[in-house]
Formats: C-alpha cells, sequence, structure tokens
C-alpha cells in the first residue's frame, strides 16, 4: 500500500466504552457485520426480515450512507466482534432529530449497551446537531425496546404506523424532549 493511500484510511473513533465493549463509527466496511447483527436480531420474533436491498440498502454502506443523509451510524465492538448498533438522522422537522437502527446482539444484552447507545444518539443530536427533540419508529414486537426507551423518558405518541414492508410491521411512534 502506498503512503498515500495509508494516509487516507481513518481509523474511527472511539465515541465510548462500557465494560468490554468499545463504540466508535461505523465504516462502510462494517456493512456485512451489522447486517449480519440485524439479520440475527431481526430473526428472534417471528415475522420479522431484513430485506437489505429492496427495504434497508443503506446498510450496504452504513458509514458514508447516513453521512449522506445528514446522520451517523455507530457500531459497538465486543471482544472485536460488532455486537450493537444505533444511527441518527435528520428529519424535515427543525429542531428533530431520529435515533435509528438500535440492535443490541442477544450476548451483549443487559449491560448497559443500550442505553448507551441511546445516550450517545441525543448528546450528538443535541450537541453537534442543535436538536432539541428526538424521535423514533420501533416495531410493536420489539418490548424490551420499549422498556428502554420509557426508561429514558421517550413518550409514547398515540396511533400506529402500518409499514408497507416484507415483515408487515405495526410501529410505535416515541418522542422525546433533549
Amino acid at each position: 500500500m502506498s503512503t498515500a493511500a495509508a494516509e487516507k484510511i481513518e481509523e474511527p473513533r472511539i465515541a465510548a466504552r462500557v465494560a468490554d465493549v468499545i463504540v466508535r463509527e461505523a465504516t462502510d466496511d462494517d456493512a456485512d457485520a451489522v447486517i449480519q447483527l440485524i439479520d440475527d436480531v431481526l430473526s428472534e420474533f417471528q415475522g420479522c426480515v431484513l430485506k437489505v436491498d429492496e427495504e434497508h440498502p443503506q446498510l450496504r454502506e452504513p458509514g458514508s450512507a447516513y453521512r449522506r443523509l445528514g446522520g451517523r451510524f455507530w457500531v459497538a465492538e465486543c471482544q472485536g466482534l460488532i455486537c450493537g448498533t444505533v444511527a441518527l438522522t435528520p428529519t424535515d422537522a427543525p429542531g428533530a432529530t431520529r435515533l435509528r437502527k438500535l440492535f443490541i446482539s442477544q450476548a451483549a444484552r443487559g449491560r448497559g449497551l443500550g442505553r448507551t447507545l441511546c445516550e450517545l444518539v441525543e448528546r450528538t443530536a443535541r450537541d453537534e446537531m442543535g436538536a432539541d427533540m428526538m424521535m423514533l419508529y420501533t416495531d410493536s414486537r420489539f418490548l424490551d425496546a420499549h422498556r428502554l426507551y420509557e426508561d429514558l423518558g421517550y413518550v409514547r405518541q398515540p396511533g400506529l404506523v402500518h409499514c408497507a414492508d416484507a415483515s408487515n410491521s405495526i410501529e410505535y411512534v416515541y418522542t422525546k424532549k433533549l
């Protein structure tokens, strides 16, 4: 590898540590591991499927795709393997941002990682994007996630969102003032 090429390769910035977990910004090279983790988590829920190319093509290049959207994508590494993800994007509403793609592997649950990732997104939204409101959509089947969001002060909004996706998702909307 030439010196110029080596200089272009940047080490991902570490955003947080939780016990033996390192949280860093995703690179496009993380795509396969991110997709595998999300697919594994979704397979825990009856009827949930991941159709990457049809419904989530940004997962093929999580680092650059989310930057193009004006947001960020982070991964958590447990012993060198990706064990969690979370993303942040702006919305069309002034001052509002959206928490997305919070997924934690079965093996990494119960350590506070989901809370840490949510707090990272909230802090980044507030401090770097000037947001004062966070919103998120979550599948009605993800009961543990609902408990986490409510523990963090998110408020479930009235109504349901029926998605025309392969999982036939029915989603709740949560919001939180930052």
